[in-house]
C-alpha cells in the first residue's frame, strides 16, 4: 500500500517544521538547558503541526545527550517517529472523553518509564474531555511525576476549563503563510517527481487556508488523478471552485450594481461544474483581499499585497478603487451568510443567488430613501383604525347610516388583530423573518429580499425586490412556510401573494374577515 504524502513527508526534527519557528526555538531552548516543564498546551487550527511537534519534542527530550550515530539511540528514534515506543502514548480525547479514561492514566503515571528517559503523554483535541474527566486529570497534570511530561493539543482552548489552562505552558501555533505552503509543496513535487504548475500550486495553497496537512493531501490526489501532471484547472475541477475570470465578473456586476451580470457569472459558473459553497468561499477571500487593498492603500509593503501576483495585484487595485466600502462590506457579510445556510440547504445555488442579489439590491437604495415597507401605502386603502386602548377615539358613524356601538366594538376588535394600518409591518416581518429560518433557512433568506406591503382582507401581500425573488418565494411549499408563521403570529388565517412593483389584484373587500365580522353585527359598508 502506498504511503500517503502527508505521512512520508511528516517532520521528523525541528528544522523540518514550517512556520513555527516562535515554538520550535523556544522548545528548542528549553531542551538545550535542561528547563523541562511537566505539563504543556498546544493550540491551533487543524493540520498546522501541533501533534507533529509535540511527537518531535518528546523525542528530543528522550534522546537528548546521547549519541545520535549510535545504533541503539537510532531504534528509539525511528521508535518514537513511528510511534511503536511504549514510553510516548499518544491519546485521542475525541474517543476518550470519559473520567474512567483519565483515572487510568492517572493509576499508570506513578510507574517508571521501560526503555525512555521520559515518559510522555500526548492528548490531542484535549477540548473534547468531560468535565468529570478534567477533574480527575488536575492533581496529576498540577504535580505529576518527575519521569512524566504532558502535551494538551487542542483546537478549540476555550472549551478548557481556566484550572488546566493555568497548569500548563501554553503555545498558539500559527496558520502556515501561503509563501510556506507553496515552497513546501514544491520540494515535494520535485522528491515525487511530480510536475506541477506554478498557479496550481499557488491555488492548492489558498485552499488549504494555512493547513499544510490539508495541501499536502490535496497534492496527494491531484498527483493521482491528473497523470503526474497538475494544472490550475485540475485544482479547480478538484475543488469545485471557478476561475479568476469568473470571480472578478461577478465582483464587477456587483461594483456595477448589475444583476443580470451577476446572475448569469454565477450561471455560468454552475454550468461548468464549479461548487456554490467554493465560488462563495472565493467571493469572501477576494472582497476581503479588495477591503485590505483599499485600507492599505499607498503602503508598498502592506501584507495584502505580499501574496498576489502582478497581474492579480493590477486587478484588484481597480476594482477596489471603483468599490464602495459598503459595498465591500456587505458583500463579505452576505456570501459569508450564504456559506453558513449551504450547510442545511438542499439549493447551494439559491443562497448563493440571494446573497449577490440582496448586497446589490441594498447597495442601489439611497441611504437616505425610507424601506419600500414604511412609504408604501396598501391597496384599496382603508381609514386609520384605533388602537385598542383608544377606542374612545374612534370616528362615529355619520347620522344618516348609524352603526350599532356593538358593531364599533367588534371592528375595533378584529382590527386589533389583523390590521395593515395598526400592525407595524417592518417588525412583523422582520419577526416572521427570524421565525422561518429557525427551520427553513433558504426561505428565510429570500424574505429578506422582500417586504411586507400590507396584510388587507385575510391577504399578506408581500414586495420582491426583484422577479427571482418572486419567482422564488411565489413556489406553494415557500409561501405555505410564509403563510404558517404569519398566521401564527397574527392569530388569523393568512393568505400569500408575492409580486414585483404593484399587487397583481386588488383585495377583494368581501373577503376583508373584519367586514365578515362587521356585516354579522348589522353593519354596512361604505366607501
Amino acid at each position: 500500500m502506498a504511503e500517503a504524502l502527508y505521512r512520508k513527508y511528516r517532520p521528523s526534527r525541528f528544522d523540518d517544521v514550517i512556520g513555527q519557528e516562535h515554538v520550535t526555538t523556544t522548545l528548542q531552548n528549553q531542551i538545550n538547558t535542561q528547563r523541562i516543564g511537566h505539563a504543556y498546551l498546544f493550540v491551533g487550527s487543524r493540520g498546522c503541526g501541533k501533534t507533529t511537534s509535540a511527537r518531535i519534542f518528546a523525542k528530543e527530550i528522550n534522546l537528548a545527550g546521547l549519541d545520535r550515530n549510535d545504533k541503539r539511540t537510532q531504534a528509539l528514534d525511528e521508535a518514537i517517529g513511528e510511534g511503536r515506543a511504549l514510553d510516548v502514548i499518544e491519546i485521542d480525547a475525541a474517543s476518550h472523553t470519559g473520567v474512567d479514561d483519565i483515572r487510568e492514566i492517572r493509576d499508570k503515571v506513578a510507574f517508571q518509564p521501560s526503555e525512555l528517559r521520559y515518559k510522555v503523554y500526548i492528548i490531542d483535541e484535549v477540548h473534547m474531555l468531560s468535565t468529570s474527566a478534567f477533574n480527575a486529570l488536575l492533581k496529576t497534570l498540577e504535580e505529576p511525576p518527575s519521569h512524566v511530561v504532558f502535551i494538551l493539543a487542542t483546537t478549540d482552548p476555550q472549551k478548557i476549563p481556566a484550572t488546566v489552562l493555568s497548569r500548563c505552558q501554553r503555545f498558539n501555533f500559527k496558520r502556515v503563510a501561503v509563501h510556506n505552503i507553496v515552497a513546501r509543496l514544491r520540494h515535494i513535487c520535485e522528491a515525487e517527481n511530480i510536475e506541477a504548475e506554478d498557479l496550481a500550486l499557488t491555488l492548492i495553497a489558498r485552499h488549504a487556508t494555512g493547513a499544510l496537512r490539508d495541501a499536502v493531501s490535496l497534492l496527494d490526489q491531484l498527483a493521482s488523478s491528473s497523470s503526474l501532471r497538475i494544472t490550475a484547472n485540475d485544482v479547480r475541477e478538484a475543488l469545485g471552485a471557478t476561475d479568476t475570470a469568473t470571480v472578478k465578473a461577478l465582483i464587477d456586476a456587483l461594483i456595477n450594481r448589475d444583476p443580470a451580470a451577476g446572475l448569469n457569472a454565477i450561471q455560468s459558473a454552475i454550468d461548468q461544474g464549479a461548487d456554490a459553497r467554493q465560488v462563495a468561499r472565493q467571493m469572501v477571500e477576494t472582497l476581503r483581499m479588495l477591503t485590505q487593498l483599499r485600507v492599505s492603500a499607498g503602503k508598498p509593503n502592506a501584507k495584502a499585497n505580499t501574496e498576489l501576483t502582478e497581474a492579480e495585484r493590477v486587478t484588484y487595485a481597480d476594482q477596489a478603487e471603483r468599490a464602495s466600502a459598503g459595498a465591500l462590506l456587505r458583500g463579505i457579510r452576505g456570501f459569508s451568510a450564504a456559506i453558513n445556510e449551504m450547510r442545511s440547504s438542499g439549493d447551494a445555488q439559491l443562497a448563493l443567488d440571494m446573497a449577490f442579489l440582496e448586497c446589490v439590491v441594498d447597495e442601489a437604495r439611497p441611504a437616505s430613501s425610507p424601506p419600500p415597507e414604511s412609504s408604501a401605502a396598501p391597496i384599496n386603502p382603508t381609514p386609520p383604525r384605533p388602537a385598542p386602548n383608544q377606542a374612545a377615539a374612534a370616528p362615529r358613524p355619520a347620522p344618516s347610516e348609524p352603526i350599532p356601538e356593538k358593531v364599533v366594538a367588534a371592528v375595533v376588535s378584529t382590527s386589533a388583530a389583523l390590521s395593515g394600518a395598526n400592525l407595524d409591518l417592518r417588525g412583523l416581518w422582520q419577526r416572521a423573518i427570524g421565525e422561518v429560518n429557525k427551520n427553513n433557512k433558504p426561505v428565510a433568506a429570500l424574505m429578506r429580499s422582500c417586504q411586507l406591503f400590507a396584510i388587507e382582507g385575510g391577504m399578506a401581500q408581500i414586495k420582491a425586490n426583484h422577479d427571482l425573488a418572486r419567482e422564488q418565494l411565489s413556489d406553494a411549499k415557500r409561501a405555505a412556510a410564509v403563510a404558517t408563521v404569519l398566521q401564527q403570529i397574527l392569530g388569523q388565517k393568512v393568505n400569500v401573494q408575492v409580486f414585483v412593483g404593484q399587487p397583481a389584484a386588488p383585495v377583494d373587500p368581501d373577503e376583508d374577515p373584519l367586514v365578515r365580522a362587521a356585516k354579522k353585527l348589522g353593519g354596512k359598508l361604505r366607501e
